[in-house]
């Protein structure tokens, strides 16, 4: 028997010349085939297209309602456009059109070897129920980002196949769907009881409840929590409310109680327990509720729940920041890597004085204290060097590394000129600037002289051993040689300074300049 002259339908839904379509709540659907493959037809049961001789009113208000379910479908249609239950999950529609009987009907694929939405998942291992939980996020995170808020997400709505082992959900039923451009009125909004989030729960039932920009892909975040929460358990979270479920009691600050069962370690990476992720997907405020996204990645064990949403023996050891005196020259290591890198905890202590350091707890128990040098050495930070500008070229001296710098506690050093001298501004980690000359630099650690070798002999033997190149050079001295005059040792000097086109020569320079000048040593 055919439905519609297209499809041939299952003998299932036949009896004798009467098709026996099944009730879905807001619609009716068969199982046919057409072309060697199987089709889920739906037809909706709310609103018919109207026939000739109606009352107008009558037609026009069927009419219109006709045409906006149908201009809907397609916006969606044309937003899915790609989508498909192959490799997304997600199982679009065929084709859509209005029967014989003027019902609107929609044709979508029927999957393959899943499981009857009665099946137990209460029994699933913790791995097994991360994954699922994990697939279902994966399905959601692409309907969104082609802008479709689902709308009506609950265990019915989300097939399962289990491909030996390894579940794969689909997310199927998109009648209640609409774009995140294109949110509803009140009355055109759906969902299902039990699974609604507070915002869909009140919008638009009174003066003052929410208002339509609350309306957005969190509302299904929100539902999947709920989701998850059925599915391993084989009920709804605890309410402190008579009556009403769970979106119901957050939107009035009711208590909510999330299963102990949930109270397990998702991974070791990152900490989290699916009682806390289950309680960020169910903020009251969709702005802090999870993206799919974000879902999947705390799934995945490689993102953290924020501490505000923390339930259950979730690790807070972290302090997952450093000393603000070392912000500008080093970055501390995300907590998961840190503990991928056998790290328990990581705590800022103050010991006293400026020495601002780090207590590290490894895994094995072996504890340590760190300064911030120490913990870039250990991988566990990421060291920032030093913004160094060119010292001035009469100071002769030359800066360190600007790696060094930056682990002495200084993030940047550049010239400066009070009135006629010559100076340094130098920015500490913490962001304090100070001034100082080059002497100080050399002192800490921060500049050394600049080797510089002057073409030179050794000094007369009773005037010393050695000359002092460093500060010949800082006084441009290019050359100085011994000289003889009258029978008295003395020196020649010649400078890198250029006058008149030859460089500047001071002669017959006495051993007590030399001295003065620090030139011998």
């Amino acid at each position: 028997m055919r439905y519609n002259g297209i499809y041939e339908v299952d003998p299932a839904f036949v009896d004798g010349s009467t098709i026996l379509w099944k009730n879905t709540g807001n619609g009716e659907y068969i199982i046919a085939t057409k072309g060697g493959n199987k089709y889920f037809v739906k037809r909706n049961m709310h609103i018919r297209y109207p026939t000739k001789g109606m009352p107008k009113a009558v037609y026009d208000k069927l009419k219109k309602d006709a045409e906006a379910l149908q201009t809907k479908q397609e916006q969606l249609r044309t937003l899915m456009k790609g989508l498909s239950w192959a490799t997304d999950h997600i199982v679009v529609e065929e084709e859509n059109f209005w029967d014989g009987e003027k019902m609107f009907t929609t044709v979508t694929s029927c999957i393959p070897d899943v499981l009857p939405d009665t099946h137990d998942y209460t029994s699933l291992s913790l791995a097994a129920f991360v994954q699922l939980a994990k697939s279902a996020s994966e399905a959601l995170e692409k309907l969104h980002a082609h802008g479709v808020i689902h709308g009506d997400l609950k265990g019915k709505n989300i097939l399962v196949s289990d491909k030996g082992g390894k579940y794969v959900a689909y997310l199927i039923d998109f009648d209640s769907s609409y774009s995140v451009d294109s949110i509803p009125d009140w009355e055109g909004i759906g969902g299902s009881d039990g699974y609604q989030s507070p915002e869909v729960m009140l919008y638009g039932s009174d003066e003052g409840a929410a208002s339509k920009d609350t309306i957005t892909t969190a509302t299904d975040i929100f539902s999947l929590g709920v989701v998850f929460h059925k599915w391993w358990t084989g009920a709804f979270p605890g309410v402190d409310l008579e009556r009403g479920p769970v979106g119901a009691a957050v939107y009035f600050d009711k208590a909510v109680t999330i299963d102990e069962k949930f109270n397990v370690r998702i991974g070791e990476n990152c900490g989290a327990t699916l009682q806390s992720l289950i309680n960020w997907m169910f903020a009251k405020d969709p702005a802090e509720r999870p993206t799919a996204t974000q879902v999947k990645d705390v799934l995945s064990d490689i993102l953290e729940v924020p501490e505000a949403f923390q339930k259950g023996d979730d690790d807070k050891p972290f302090d997952a920041e450093l000393w603000d005196a070392h912000k500008l020259i080093a970055e501390l290591k995300s907590v998961s890597s840190l503990k991928r890198k056998g790290v328990k905890s990581l705590k800022r202590i103050n010991v006293g004085g400026a020495s601002l350091k780090y207590r590290v707890v490894m895994k094995d128990g072996a504890e340590q204290t760190m300064t911030i040098a120490e913990l870039c050495d250990a991988g566990f930070a990421v060291g920032k060097d030093a913004e160094v500008e060119a010292p001035w070229d009469d100071h002769m001296i030359e800066f360190e590394p600007a790696d060094v710098i930056a682990r002495k506690g200084f993030s940047k050093i550049c010239r400066i000129q009070l009135a006629f001298r010559k100076l340094y501004l130098i920015t500490t980690a913490s962001g304090r600037e100070i001034d100082k000359g080059y002497e100080w630099l050399i002192t800490e650690g921060l500049a050394h002289p600049k080797k510089v070798v002057v073409d030179a002999d050794t000094p007369w033997p009773e005037h010393g051993t050695a000359y002092c190149e460093e500060n010949m050079a800082r006084l441009g001295v290019k050359s100085i040689s011994r000289m003889e005059v009258g029978g008295e040792h003395r020196y020649k000097i010649v400078y890198n300074e250029i006058v008149k086109g030859t460089n500047k020569v001071n002669e017959k320079v006495p051993v007590n300049n030399l001295k003065l000048m620090g030139f011998i040593k």
